[in-house]
């Protein structure tokens, strides 16, 4: 149970980062595709963070 715990922390961690890095280093450097399909992916990993909180 714990390790799910920490798990989801550090996903979440992770997926709060990346959505950071990609909000103020990519934006300039990629395409509105690109921008929102990383989005996209920074959103699965959190849900995926909460879904370990959730076990």
């Amino acid at each position: 149970m714990q390790t799910f715990l920490v798990l989801g922390a550090i996903f979440g961690f992770i997926g709060v980062a990346l959505g950071a890095f990609g909000s103020h280093a990519l934006r300039s450097k990629l395409t509105s595709e690109r921008v929102a399909t990383f989005e996209t992916g920074v959103r699965y990993q959190m849900w995926h963070a909460l879904a370990l909180f959730v076990v």
